[in-house]
């Protein structure tokens, strides 16, 4: 299964971005611009850390969403312009899209409780069958499908067997997270709490 969600808060992070930026080889995107600005690629957790206070969510939203492009994709992922209506105040800001592009959405803590994080990427199967409905991001066959599945699950090895201390709804748990939980806040994201 492509897809993880696990708890994890403050210092929690500091392995899983270890992992991304020196042991998959991807290129790190942000999901989505700031308004008014360019897309911004993050070579290292220090650049990606002087951008984003990653771990302080707002309400229950995760505090980073991230997008994570294989060695080799370079030239199949898509970098959307998306104009803005007038009334937000704001003309325009840009998305990165891509059929085997990895998510890695970074939770953390927030007033209302632990926010999860989550990793996912598409399948081939799911790919070819959109791929005529969002013809812009070209062929899905054009990946290599067996990489990004390879990246996509060891990461997610690595959170469950090596970072986790504990499952909680069926969720891996990191250090920081699990004392977090044990000190009363609550679990977010899960239909039973």
């Amino acid at each position: 299964m492509p897809n993880l969600d696990f708890y994890a808060v403050g210092r929690d992070f500091d392995p899983v971005l270890d992992f991304v930026f020196n042991r998959t080889g991807c290129r790190v995107f942000e999901s989505y611009s700031e308004c008014d600005n360019e897309i911004r690629e993050f070579k290292s957790a220090a650049d990606l850390s002087r951008a984003y206070r990653i771990g302080e969510c707002e309400h229950s939203s995760q505090s980073v969403l991230l997008q994570l492009v294989p060695p080799g994709a370079d030239s199949l992922f898509h970098i959307k312009h998306i104009k803005l209506q007038p009334k937000t105040g704001y003309k325009y800001r840009y998305a990165i899209e891509g059929w085997g592009l990895i998510q890695l959405y970074l939770g953390g803590l927030s007033p209302l409780g632990v926010v999860h994080s989550h990793t996912n990427h598409n399948s081939e199967k799911r790919a070819d069958a959109w791929q005529d409905t969002i013809s812009y991001l070209g062929s899905a066959g054009t990946w290599d499908w067996k990489q990004v599945t390879r990246i996509s699950s060891a990461l997610n090895r690595y959170i469950r067997t090596k970072l986790a201390v504990s499952v909680k709804f069926g969720r891996p748990v990191l250090p920081e997270a699990a004392k977090a939980l044990e000190a009363g806040n609550k679990a977010l994201g899960v239909a039973i709490e």
